[in-house]
């Protein structure tokens, strides 16, 4: 069996030697791969094919509950598996620098996700249990940039998905990362409120996961078919700048150009873009780089006009009443 494990290796390591190193043709895309291992396809973003393969060769063996770690031991960083409803198997999505990978295999999906910016989140006063039903009193808002608190990371959205008291108290403080059709990831109570200051902004701090099979990182999701950003700064919202931004009732990569800033309202911005319900918390960013990179610019928080032009609130005023760093990429 191992002799045709090896072989099966070499054949493949072969046929791909004989490809070109090929980076996504397009940006924003992923490159097709040929087979290898037990996959039923592989991606690849920016990557040599011969790279992706070599880590669908080296999970073919491995239990679900090694994924993680094998991974890793290849030089890539899973960002999460999710199980696809169509059939038995699931895509398991990786990064390397500006790298990423997508393969798909038959099976049941290892518990290996995280936080990323554009993800579903869940408010609520009540207890969160993953793989029940939220409370009915939940609202589900759009996950942000990843930051930095001292020596904690956290995660931001959009204050008013909480919600405030009058006596400016946090409302729906229990919140967790959900992951339809699996069970969620219970994140925690709300740490820190920018609406209860005396000065407000309209973002919060929530926990974001850590530890094995829960990776955090400084991405934006743009589903699962299309390889995520990378964030790798700050940008200031100014008028004509063209932005983009992913929520979970809008999809991925909503751009237009920012059209007016109110005074006295913490610099607010709003755009051409349109927004829904759901979208709150999402990642304001400019538009991609050729490598792949965007800049963090603001996080979405109302809809203001007949045409529900999405508005934001700049980045850097958050981070500073945060006292917190913006988390970045590596690569």
């Amino acid at each position: 069996m191992r002799h045709a494990v090896k072989a099966s290796f070499l054949a493949v390591a072969a046929v791909l030697a004989a490809a070109t190193p090929n980076a996504s043709a397009q940006l924003g895309e992923y490159e097709p791969c040929p087979a290898a291992g037990d996959a039923r396809f592989i991606e690849a973003s920016r990557a040599p094919c011969a790279d992706a393969a070599a880590v669908a060769v080296a999970i073919t063996p491995v239990a679900a509950a090694d994924i993680d770690a094998t991974v890793r031991a290849t030089g890539w960083i899973p960002l999460h598996a999710v199980q696809n409803t169509f059939e038995e198997s699931y895509d398991l999505v990786a990064t390397r620098g500006l790298a990423a990978l997508r393969i798909r295999r038959f099976g049941v999906a290892p518990d290996l996700d995280g936080w990323m910016a554009g993800r579903e989140l869940l408010f609520s006063r009540l207890t969160l249990v993953g793989g029940a039903t939220p409370p009915k009193d939940s609202t589900a808002c759009t996950s942000s940039f990843l930051i930095k608190l001292g020596a904690r990371f956290g995660g931001l959205t959009a204050a008013h998905c909480a919600g405030t008291t009058k006596s400016k108290t946090t409302k729906r403080r229990n919140t967790a990362l959900r992951r339809p059709p699996q069970p969620g990831i219970i994140l925690g109570g709300v740490r820190r409120n920018l609406a209860r200051r005396a000065h407000p902004l309209d973002a919060l701090v929530v926990p974001v996961p850590s530890g094995p099979n829960r990776p955090s990182a400084a991405v934006i999701e743009r589903f699962i078919w299309r390889p995520p950003w990378f964030v790798r700064g700050t940008a200031k919202p100014i008028t004509g700048r063209r932005v983009c931004y992913s929520g979970i009732t809008s999809g991925p990569d909503n751009c237009g150009e920012i059209v007016r800033a109110f005074p006295g309202t913490k610099g607010l911005s709003c755009t051409s873009i349109t927004a829904r319900s759901g979208d709150s918390g999402s990642p304001v960013y400019t538009q991609p780089a050729a490598d792949g990179t965007v800049r963090a610019v603001g996080v979405a928080n109302i809809v203001f006009g007949l045409l529900q032009s999405m508005c934001f609130v700049p980045i850097e005023p958050v981070l500073d009443a945060l006292d917190a760093t913006l988390a970045t990429a590596p690569g």
